[in-house]
């Protein structure tokens, strides 16, 4: 690619209106071609609150693998909820000093998810959640296949 075209995707990013998640921007890294990626603000169907997500892909748009693993997720929230709720639970214990409430959407707010490679087995992803109220809090958590990891923890 030349370098006038990686400018131009650089300074006025490729964008598109995808019938499942929205409208998305394209991410253009010229040094980088296999770390291009579609990013938006998708309203993620089991919660009905937006989620940012960022798809890989190139000019053409979200690659086939990146669009299935984030269209099955609304299905896998349950597990996925499950999987986060002990360092969910270990977080808010933590830096509020209370147990954390029944209804995790009462304390915390969905805001995200993420994914290293798609093709990639086990996956590499993340969810992402931002405590409610006053206090900032954002809380990411790596999963490598359907298994949470430590949590990534960051305090305002």
């Amino acid at each position: 690619m030349s370098f006038l075209r990686g400018l131009k995707l650089w300074l006025f990013p490729l964008k598109m209106t995808d019938p499942d998640f929205g409208k998305l921007v394209y991410m253009h890294i010229s040094k980088w071609p296999e770390r291009y990626y579609w990013e938006c603000e998708w309203k993620f169907p089991a919660t009905g609150t937006q989620v940012v997500i960022t798809l890989q892909g190139n000019e053409a748009g979200p690659s086939p693998e990146s669009r299935r693993f984030y269209l099955a997720l609304p299905g896998r929230l349950h597990e996925i909820l499950a999987a986060s709720r002990p360092s969910l639970e270990k977080v808010y214990k933590n830096e509020l000093g209370e147990p954390t409430p029944k209804d995790i959407f009462s304390a915390f707010q969905l805001t995200g998810f993420g994914i290293q490679d798609p093709n990639r087995q086990p996956v590499l992803w993340d969810v992402s959640f931002e405590l409610t109220g006053d206090k900032y809090l954002g809380i990411s958590i790596p999963f490598t296949g359907d298994s949470a990891m430590e949590p990534e923890v960051d305090i305002c």
